[in-house]
């Protein structure tokens, strides 16, 4: 099974190296580059995330796991993906083949386990949390008492479990496994695209309630309201971004597995992965954008981290302004 699903994968990265040199260069490039931002920006983001009070406990603990996934991605998925294009283009232009038996099928396989195994975990982050923020909407005055810390890191670690298994699945099922994936993101932006309609809703009811409330003091409860609706549509840009990265792999999926041999699809394909890997970069900007304490201690702990380095870089000119104020206050003998 795993050198079934490895072969193919091998075969379709050799064909695009032999006639598209280009553009696997390209690709290897920019995983590179990009796991550097996904790594540095998703530590700071899970610090901002951390120190944060104005950011719900619920949602604070649902983007920490979908910030620990994308960490994981650029630690681990973007070098080995990366690193196996590398590979395969030095070997493929000194005309030498016999690498496969070093990539297939420990390091292929452990890749592509990674790769699907994070990349789940960070779609059903995605889920739960438009989930939490319609439950939230749906049941304010009892959301607190439904939705507890516990039940949410419950939750999280079942989300975790759940990844694990599906990845078993994935590997497992090497002739069905393009069609695996494709069912479960259908499904999974089904239940989100529902509930965030179901949120729009809630909102406008609420939006209405305001309006006729202007003209009489407005109640701490359409205030807790305006709140949680706020940080459902901060969410919700979350979601939209997740969207554009994951619909195109969805649909490309659909396409080779109908023109298997299409080497314009296969492109794509490779494409399309490498937009899921980008999200993982691209989810910083998102929170910073939309939440302003994230974005100022995102700001403070990078100011400091650049002070920090500049310090250590500069040790010995440091010790020399010490030095040399030191000789002028001694006083020479006469």
């Amino acid at each position: 099974m795993k050198i079934q699903i490895c072969n193919k994968r091998l075969e379709e990265l050799i064909k695009l190296a032999e006639f598209h040199g280009a553009f696997m260069v390209s690709l290897c490039a920019l995983n590179f580059l990009f796991c550097i931002v996904a790594i540095f920006g998703n530590v700071l983001v899970i610090t901002a995330l951390w120190k944060a009070s104005s950011v719900p406990e619920s949602l604070k603990r649902l983007f920490l796991s979908l910030a620990v996934s994308d960490l994981a991605v650029g630690l681990s998925v973007q070098p080995m993906h990366g690193a196996i294009i590398a590979v395969i283009l030095n070997n493929v232009e000194s005309r030498s083949y016999n690498f496969q038996a070093s990539l297939c099928p420990t390091i292929v396989t452990i890749y592509l386990s990674s790769a699907y195994l994070f990349s789940v975990a960070s779609f059903l982050s995605i889920v739960f949390t438009a989930v939490d923020r319609l439950l939230a909407l749906s049941f304010h005055l009892r959301y607190h008492e439904l939705v507890t810390c516990k039940r949410v890191e419950a939750v999280i670690g079942i989300m975790w479990l759940t990844s694990f298994l599906v990845t078993v699945v994935y590997i497992a099922l090497p002739n069905y496994n393009d069609i695996v994936a494709v069912v479960l993101e259908l499904l999974g932006i089904s239940v989100t695209t529902a509930a965030y309609f179901k949120i729009y809703r809630i909102a406008r009811y609420h939006q209405n309630k305001i309006h006729c409330q202007r003209q009489v003091a407005i109640d701490v409860e359409t205030l807790n309201t305006a709140r949680v609706k706020r940080s459902a549509y901060n969410a919700f840009f979350v979601y939209a971004l997740f969207l554009a990265c994951y619909i195109p792999n969805v649909f490309c999926g659909i396409l080779l597995n109908v023109f298997t041999s299409s080497m314009a699809f296969i492109i794509a394909f490779y494409i399309t992965i490498f937009l899921i890997y980008l999200n993982s970069s691209v989810n910083i900007l998102v929170y910073c954008w939309r939440f302003r304490e994230i974005r100022l201690i995102v700001k403070t702990t990078f100011c400091k981290m650049i002070c920090q380095l500049s310090e250590q870089e500069s040790p010995r000119t440091t010790a020399e302004i010490s030095t040399v104020q030191l000789v002028r206050e001694i006083p020479t003998k006469t």
